[in-house]
């Protein structure tokens, strides 16, 4: 796949949300509300569904949920060849996350130093869906944890998929969504996977270098929602391997703000193909993962 950079300068997205899908709103609303302390911002109907957005104490990014009350109800259950994995919330002390969650009977494992990666604790909403707590530092620099609002604030921090090649889907994330490579990460645990974080193009790390330490207890203190690719060493190789993307369940869609003629403009000089609804534009990424775009850009009169 080719990409045309012509005026790129000028190509303005900004990753707003994702929305995963739900059976059981009754159940599930009041879980995101009193565990996890999100606030219902927003509820309406299009088409058969009925859509939550769910916001933290910034408002720039939230989760939004998905109702179709005509799908049978089928919990979603996790595997490792899906094309999604989880979302993260950086938060400044996982051991009062951790108590918290254990004082409301909800189960969490316990919190854990993972290498050089993260001080991490892992539990799963009322739907399956995987929920992971990051902490802002790593366990040794707990104490270094500022007394300010925004350090206090837990963020929606990551929301975390899969690609089979990623020098192709780094390649269309920044050169088609307007996305920059921040962060690197290698894990040796199995086989061994590779971790690589986009965000903001106005962003910036305090060391150039995407593999550099420091840059990832910088990016957790962000509040900021990154999106984070996980790929599996050798996997681009595998013909036999391939990523599973659930319909109906799991993670619907990761949605945008932005031009919505120029990025048509875009995917038609690129051979994408998309379907235009009114003021929102659907496509697929190389791994199936569906990209919607709101329109942020008043036309003239």
């Amino acid at each position: 796949m080719v990409f045309n950079l012509d005026n790129l300068y000028f190509f303005n997205m900004k990753l707003r949300s994702f929305t995963l899908q739900i059976f059981n709103p009754e159940l599930t609303i009041p879980f995101y509300r009193d565990i996890l302390g999100f606030k219902l911002k927003n509820e309406f109907s299009e088409d058969d569904a009925t859509y939550y957005d769910l916001y933290l104490e910034s408002v720039h990014f939230h989760i939004q949920l998905k109702y179709s009350p005509s799908l049978k109800k089928s919990p979603y259950q996790q595997e490792s060849i899906d094309n999604y994995w989880k979302y993260s919330l950086f938060v400044e002390d996982i051991q009062k996350i951790y108590e918290g969650l254990q004082e409301q009977n909800h189960t969490i494992g316990e919190p854990y130093q993972f290498g050089d990666i993260g001080y991490l604790s892992h539990t799963t909403d009322s739907e399956n869906h995987q929920i992971e707590f990051i902490q802002k530092t790593f366990k040794n620099n707990t104490l270094e944890v500022t007394n300010s609002p925004e350090q206090k604030q837990t963020a929606l921090g990551l929301l975390t998929i899969r690609t089979k090649d990623p020098l192709k889907s780094i390649k269309f994330y920044e050169d088609i969504l307007g996305l920059k490579l921040l962060v690197r990460m290698y894990v040796t645990r199995t086989n061994g996977f590779t971790l690589y974080f986009l965000g903001d193009k106005s962003l910036q790390t305090p060391n150039p270098d995407i593999d550099a330490l420091e840059n990832r207890e910088w990016m957790y203190q962000q509040s900021h929602l990154f999106i984070e690719i996980q790929h599996y060493w050798n996997s681009e190789y595998d013909a036999e391997f391939a990523l599973k993307a659930k319909q109906n369940n799991g993670l619907q869609s990761i949605n945008f703000l932005g031009d919505l003629p120029l990025l048509k403009k875009r995917l038609k000089t690129n051979n994408i193909s998309f379907h235009q609804n009114n003021n929102k534009i659907t496509f697929e990424t190389i791994d199936k993962h569906l990209i919607t775009l709101e329109n942020s850009i008043q036309q003239p009169v």
